[in-house]
C-alpha cells in the first residue's frame, strides 16, 4: 500500500477517534448533568444535536487548524495549541450573528472543543486498538444510548 495513503488513513482515524472521545465526554456529561447539557444547547444557539457540533462544526474547524499548521514552518506545541484555540474561538463565535455574552460563551466552547481535538491528536496513535475503538465503536454506542 502507498505510504501516503496510509498516512492519510491514520490521520482520518485519529480525527474520528478524537471526535469519538469528545462525543463520549459530552454523552457522560449529559447523563450526569442534564441541565448542563440543556445549557450548552442554549449557548450554542442552534437546535442541532451535540454529535453535529462534534462531527460537523468542530471537526471542520480542527481540519482547518491542521491545514493552517501545515502551511507554517514547524512550531512548538504551545503555538499549535494556540492556533487550535484561535480556530475554535473564531469558528464557533462567527457561526451566527449574535452579540454579547452568547458570542463569547460560544467562542469559549469552541476553544474547549478544539483543544480536546488537539489533545486527541497527540493521544491517539495509529497502531493502537484504542484508536479504532474510539473511532468506530464509541460513537455507535453513544448514538444508540442517546
Amino acid at each position: 500500500m502507498n505510504t501516503g495513503r496510509k498516512d492519510i488513513g491514520y490521520y482520518a482515524l485519529n480525527k474520528l477517534a478524537s471526535a469519538g472521545a469528545i462525543l463520549l465526554l459530552f454523552t457522560v456529561i449529559s447523563w450526569l448533568l442534564p441541565e448542563a447539557s440543556n445549557r450548552l444547547s442554549s449557548i450554542l444557539g442552534k437546535s442541532a444535536p451535540i454529535e453535529h457540533w462534534v462531527y460537523g462544526y468542530a471537526l471542520i474547524a480542527s481540519l482547518t487548524a491542521d491545514a493552517a499548521l501545515s502551511l507554517l514552518p514547524p512550531v512548538s506545541r504551545l503555538k499549535q495549541a494556540a492556533l487550535y484555540a484561535a480556530a475554535g474561538f473564531l469558528f464557533f463565535s462567527l457561526l451566527e450573528s449574535t452579540a454579547g455574552n452568547i458570542l463569547w460563551n460560544r467562542g469559549v466552547i469552541g476553544v474547549i472543543l478544539l483543544l480536546l481535538y488537539f489533545k486527541g491528536k497527540e493521544s491517539f496513535t495509529s497502531q493502537s486498538l484504542i484508536t479504532l475503538f474510539f473511532a468506530l465503536v464509541v460513537p455507535l454506542l453513544c448514538w444508540t444510548v442517546m
